[in-house]
């Protein structure tokens, strides 16, 4: 892979060549602001952020106490968020004084 071909924003230090190998057998792409973006397992991936998946898939180690929260950006994450807690830390509030009762999570 040329080192031409990586976005400014990505420099050959910040993508191991193993990716760089990956990088240069998948299907590419170039974005309607011109940035060369690739497709892996179905998405599509600016180089550097293909890094970060691959760096994620080989280290995250699942936890049995670990709550995965995914949503669409814009969806009412931070709410998402809210009822998580509220409902894992129920039973550390009385009903009339719990915290989403009197508090909002934006504050």
């Amino acid at each position: 892979m040329d080192p031409k071909e990586l976005p400014s924003n990505v420099g050959a230090d910040k993508i191991s060549e193993e990716t760089k190998k990956l990088i240069s057998s998948l299907p590419s792409h170039i974005d309607y602001k011109g940035n060369k973006i690739c497709q892996y397992q179905g998405c599509w991936y600016f180089y550097n952020t293909l890094q970060g998946v691959l760096n994620f898939q080989r280290g995250f180690q699942p936890q049995d106490t670990d709550i995965i929260i995914a949503s669409y950006p814009k969806s009412g994450t931070t709410w998402l968020k809210a009822l998580t807690v509220a409902l894992l830390e129920r039973s550390k509030n009385h009903d009339a004084d719990h915290p989403l009762l009197y508090d909002n999570c934006w504050n």
